[in-house]
């Protein structure tokens, strides 16, 4: 008789009850731990478990076993059965995402003087002309990070796939983009057109 509190090596496999072929990928877990493993391609597992223990069988499709040990053999077989029940019917229905190549617009920043360079010329550093360059080196950075939702937003496509989707006039959609564009902030910095796609979706879904 094994002591209190001794493991055992339990060992086994699992197969589709209706025409017991091997299951593989099958997930064992020893029940209220984090221990466990899966079966492998022949359905076979192996698991240490105290014989107190009870083992949880789970498999995408099937219905889930709980096996108590207390009076099984060290080799155990189990049979699991295909979840048959019928889903509610459900309607997909497609969102049209970006349909267009994004283009590199990104624009080359005007060469200024760094903080070093500064200090070297503080004159110059400090002069209109560099004052005028970062001010315009700030505008292009700006106009780099949002040059993909730019031609997005912009895109007469979109506007289309819009207007069509959800039955806009050109004032409706040009007031909803404005009202996107001042709740959605950080969508604007987005690089993905695809993900710019869902967020408008989802905005023009909300406003019906």
């Amino acid at each position: 008789m094994l002591p209190a509190g001794a493991q055992r090596l339990y060992r086994g496999i699992v197969a589709d009850s209706a025409q017991l072929f091997s299951l593989p990928d099958v997930h064992v877990s020893v029940k209220g731990t984090t221990k466990g493993t899966t079966t492998n391609a022949l359905g076979n597992f192996l698991i240490y478990a105290q014989p107190t223990d009870t083992l949880l069988f789970t498999y995408l499709g099937y219905l889930s076993v709980e096996l108590p040990l207390l009076f099984q053999e060290d080799a155990v077989m189990v049979l699991l059965r295909e979840n048959t029940r019928m889903l509610a019917e459900v309607t997909v229905k497609a969102k049209r995402l970006y349909p267009n190549k994004i283009q590199d617009r990104t624009k080359a920043e005007p060469k200024r003087m760094d903080a070093l360079d500064g200090a070297a010329s503080p004159l110059e550093y400090f002069s209109r002309w560099e004052r005028e360059k970062r001010k315009l080196a700030r505008v292009v950075e700006e106009f780099n990070q949002v040059q993909v939702y730019i031609q997005v937003i912009t895109d007469p496509d979109v506007m289309a796939i819009m207007k069509e989707t959800y039955q806009l006039t050109d004032q409706q959609y040009y007031a909803s983009i404005e009202a996107f564009n001042q709740k959605y902030l950080a969508v604007q910095y987005y690089t993905d057109p695809d993900e710019i796609m869902e967020a408008l979706h989802r905005f023009f879904e909300g406003q019906k």
